[in-house]
């Protein structure tokens, strides 16, 4: 009976110890306090199950080894309530960071797209600031999509910019400073697009500055990468989305990239009455020098909690609003995008 108590403990322990690793590597990927919160309870808990594997070895001589015995047990009872006091935290961290992280919730497919996409298609967005691809992205993410970003422009000044959640951004850099950074080497980004491709589902690839692959890598290794994306994002059933400067190369290599992608068939945004009418909301009250907050959207509009928050989040993912933070409070503000559209 021992012998069995013991393999239970060891089992236990081993599994608090998978939990750790992948609870850190969730915080890395997210960023998420969330998961911060978590990894500290968990990895309270792997040490107190550490305490209690070892304590077993001291057992068999207690009279010994009772100060060791009595020590540990006093780790223990002060371990406990640190565990009790991370989970809660994750808790009300969870509660906070809905507003901003969570998705529209609601039956598949049942948001618009506004672009004509098609799933198992790359397609290529040229422009010399990337602006559009990052729309399409967002319209994307807003639908129900997985997504992840591997950009030349640093992550930091892409959030600034748009609200992209907990959406993992890898950075394209040479120098290997940071965190989420990616040597421009194409067979790491394929092991990198092959690895994310694996989970099943609806995923997106946002790859920005293609040109600068080619000046890292040149254009026939570039090209061939791009004929294997197509191939490898068809099989899937995925979309990739690849962004270019044309001006940044010759118009022989542009052409041929584009045989291997998808052009867009652009259609006019369009936007449900109730959606307006809450960006309408968001827009008079901005132009006033006031920016709403949760309660007050949901008190002068007359909505649910959960209500505003679905409308909220749609409206944010296809950057007509974004949350800026105010206090310990977040409040709303239109977007030019979303300014142009309400005029």
């Amino acid at each position: 009976m021992d012998n069995i108590v013991l393999v239970l403990k060891l089992v236990i322990t081993l599994n608090f110890s998978v939990s750790f690793y992948y609870g850190i590597k969730n915080y890395r990927v997210t960023k998420s306090h969330a998961w911060l919160f978590l990894v500290m309870s968990v990895g309270t808990a792997f040490v107190l199950s550490c305490l209690r594997f070892v304590k077993e070895f001291f057992y068999s001589d207690f009279e010994q080894f009772e100060p060791i015995i009595m020590a540990v047990e006093l780790v223990k009872i002060n371990l406990v309530p640190f565990v009790t006091a991370f989970l809660l935290a994750t808790a009300v961290t969870i509660g906070r960071e809905r507003i901003s992280v969570v998705l529209p919730m609601g039956k598949p497919g049942e948001t618009r797209l506004q672009y004509g996409i098609e799933r198992g298609a790359t397609y290529l967005v040229t422009e010399e600031i990337p602006r559009k691809i990052y729309r399409i992205f967002l319209d994307l993410l807003s639908s129900g999509y997985k997504g992840v970003g591997i950009l030349r422009t640093h992550p930091d000044e892409i959030r600034k910019e748009y609200d992209l959640g907990d959406v993992p951004i890898l950075w394209l850099s040479r120098l290997q400073v940071g965190e989420n950074v990616v040597y421009p080497n194409i067979k790491v980004i394929e092991e990198i697009i092959e690895e994310f491709l694996e989970n099943a589902g609806k995923n997106v690839i946002l790859l920005e500055r293609l040109d600068y692959l080619i000046s890292q890598q040149g254009f026939e290794e570039t090209l061939q990468f791009i004929q294997k994306l197509s191939s490898l994002v068809y099989v899937t059933k995925s979309i990739a989305l690849v962004h270019i400067d044309p001006l940044t190369i010759e118009e022989r290599e542009l052409i041929l990239i584009e045989k291997e992608t998808k052009q867009f068939k652009e259609e006019q945004p369009e936007l449900e009455e109730e959606l307006l009418e809450m960006l309408r909301y968001v827009y008079e009250k901005n132009i006033r020098g006031m920016k709403p907050n949760l309660k007050q959207v949901t008190r002068d509009l007359s909505l649910s909690r959960n209500t505003a928050r679905k409308r909220i989040n749609t409206l944010r993912l296809r950057n007509f609003i974004v949350l800026k933070e105010k206090g310990r409070e977040k409040v709303l503000e239109i977007t030019r995008m979303g300014e142009d559209f309400v005029r």
